[in-house]
């Protein structure tokens, strides 16, 4: 048993004080330690467990030393994607009196990686109030207002007030341009140059910069200057997205063998975001390219992607076929019928069927222009090339369309999210006068009314929701070819009805979509019996509706005269065979005779009259 000398004992009552200060300067010294060799959580725990044993003077140096180590560590758990534990680090920080306001910020900025945007916010706006250095939280605020919000609006505010402390950052300039451009689409011009501008002498050789700078340019139709910058983004390693943005500024500006040589890229580019392409576009062995020779050859030419553009490109196969020796075209199961049945020349299969196919090469729809080396001059077909059986068109007047001498008009006012998202769609209310004028008869072509505007028609305004009986595009077909006239924004109905060389009014933002070059005069180029009416400015579609307004007057003037010179008996003595459309909740029971419908409806006060079709008809979705 090893004896301990009593003059080596520490003797309680005379050196206790001695002794606790002693071990605290010990324990600090510890956990200052093991924080500085990066082992956070055991000196942040040590520091925690010392404090509440420290003096006034000792406790506010080891306070110090804990944040400062806890925000270090906080840092590094952000870079690690550790965004919950960071929270919870920052989390305890705010239970010291005066802990610092950058805690806001952090928590706020993990709050967004973890998805919770409105928390993110609350944080950030807080950190906004009480700091005195706002510069940097504002970017963070317009980043997460951008990106997350969607808020382009906001997002200027913010970018604006970061501007005032950082008057030499590139990325805030671009930004601002770029939303600018965005969200004005054609206003405020000058101030989207001028933020570009500032980001390029900052940052001349930022590709990103030097794209946006091309693209406004070419938006604004200042040729030289668009020119000279997409020039320089080549040499800035473009991307495919890039690339891909060039080839509709060629194209938009009638340089169509550059244009849709460029527009080859959609395939690669950088932001699909999800869109998918069909599987045989992985195919590159038997992919058509310039190089190849297709006299005499079996040629595959498919379908990518929208409904609207399969109607558009598939003038191209009877020049095609002309320079081949058989072309086969596989399409989307809702256009098999109505091509069928437009005697193309040309066999036609689905999808499905394409394995089981032996061709040569195949070539993506959109292409084609490049294969019939096609100029903004040389548009094959542009009167019509697409066809209805008489006896569809027929049968679909017999059971769905009105008997009555009213001008009949097809609507269709919005497409895909893609049309919204470029500014291609239009509100509703903007067409009720159409509903109010006592000669015409509205008929709804909306297959999926996606912003339930239709529900939402007030009472006093007449229109027959009619897409709800397409079953395909050739149900469509056959209903246009009962209308008197189509009013429509860009989508797929409206190249439905150049297709088929229906009389038609399109409706054009300010802004428009690369292929449409030409959207002036009587025509758009691609089609002739599409009339434009663009709005002067982005949204301004009063104006271009106003005109249109007009224009049916006309038509209604023009089709009472046409009636009058025919008339066996005086106009007042006509009698109407009105079909009017019953609204169904239950579909109506199948008899063996065909469903005569009901005598002439009547206004209501209560609801807005919208009739729908006697015979229900499965509901398809219908894309642009």
């Amino acid at each position: 048993m090893v004896q301990i000398s009593k003059k080596l004992v520490v003797k309680h009552g005379v050196t206790v004080e001695n002794t606790r200060d002693l071990t605290n300067a010990l324990d600090i010294s510890m956990a200052e330690f093991y924080c500085v060799n990066k082992d956070y959580e055991k000196g942040l725990k040590a520091f925690k467990k010392i404090m509440p044993y420290l003096n006034d003077q000792d406790r506010n140096f080891a306070m110090s030393r804990y944040i400062e180590h806890a925000l270090n560590y906080g840092g590094i758990l952000v870079k690690a994607s550790k965004y919950a534990d960071a929270i919870e680090l920052y989390r305890s920080l705010m239970d010291f009196p005066g802990f610092p306001v950058c805690v806001y910020k952090n928590i706020g900025l993990c709050m967004k990686s973890l998805g919770n945007v409105d928390l993110a916010i609350r944080f950030l706006k807080q950190f906004e109030e009480i700091s005195p250095d706002k510069e940097d939280v504002y970017v963070y605020l317009a980043d997460i207002t951008y990106s997350d919000i969607k808020d382009n609006l906001k997002a200027i505010e913010y970018y604006e007030k970061a501007l005032i402390n950082k008057p030499d950052n590139f990325a805030i300039y671009n930004m601002l341009g770029h939303l600018y451009s965005t969200y004005y689409q054609d206003k405020f011009k000058e101030k989207q140059i001028e933020y570009l501008n500032k980001a390029y002498q900052l940052a001349p050789n930022n590709r990103i910069v030097v794209k946006n700078l091309a693209y406004v340019y070419g938006k604004f139709h200042e040729i030289q200057k668009a020119d000279e910058f997409y020039a320089k983004l080549m040499y800035l390693n473009p991307t495919h997205s890039d690339l891909h943005s060039y080839g509709a500024y060629l194209v938009q500006h009638k340089r169509f063998a550059e244009g849709f040589k460029f527009l080859q890229h959609r395939f690669l580019k950088e932001d699909l975001k999800g869109v998918s392409f069909p599987p045989i576009f992985s195919n590159k062995k038997k992919r058509w390219s310039l190089k190849n020779d297709i006299t005499g050859k079996h040629i595959l030419v498919h379908f990518e992607q929208g409904f609207g553009d399969s109607i558009m490109f598939v003038r191209f196969v009877k020049q095609l076929k002309t320079m081949c020796g058989k072309v086969t075209v596989a399409v989307q199961n809702g256009l098999i019928d109505l091509f069928k049945s437009s005697n193309l020349g040309i066999d036609i299969c689905t999808e499905a069927e394409v394995n089981n196919l032996h061709y040569d090469y195949y070539i993506p729809m959109m292409d084609l222009p490049i294969v019939c080396e096609t100029k903004p001059e040389t548009i094959p077909l542009a009167e019509g090339y697409l066809h209805v059986r008489e006896e569809k068109v027929k049968e679909y007047g017999e059971n769905y369309i009105n008997e009555n001498n009213k001008l009949k008009i097809g609507i269709a006012y919005e497409g895909t999210l893609a049309s919204k998202e470029t500014d291609r769609d239009i509100p509703l209310p903007y067409l009720y006068p159409l509903m109010q004028m006592p000669e015409v008869e509205v008929y709804s072509f909306q297959v999926d009314d996606l912003s339930h505007q239709m529900d939402r028609v007030p009472p006093g305004y007449e229109f027959i929701r009619l897409g709800g009986t397409f079953k395909n595009w050739e149900d469509t077909a056959a209903a246009m070819k009962n209308m008197d006239l189509i009013i429509t924004t860009d989508n797929g109905v409206m190249n439905l009805a150049g297709a088929l060389g229906v009389k038609t009014f399109g409706l054009f933002n300010k802004i428009t979509e690369w292929r449409w070059f030409k959207v002036d005069g009587e025509d758009i180029a691609w089609y002739k019996s599409i009339k434009p009416f663009q709005a002067p400015t982005s949204k301004a579609w009063d104006i271009p509706v106003n005109r249109v307004i007009e224009d049916v007057r006309k038509l209604c003037a023009l089709k009472a005269e046409a009636e009058a010179k025919h008339a066996v008996k005086p106009k007042t003595a006509l009698k109407s065979k009105s079909k009017v459309l019953k609204i169904e909740k239950e579909p109506a029971k199948k008899s063996k005779s065909r469903t005569v419908k009901q005598a002439k409806s009547v206004k209501t006060t209560t609801k807005p009259t919208e009739k729908k079709p006697a015979k229900p008809v499965k509901k398809t979705t219908q894309k642009d």
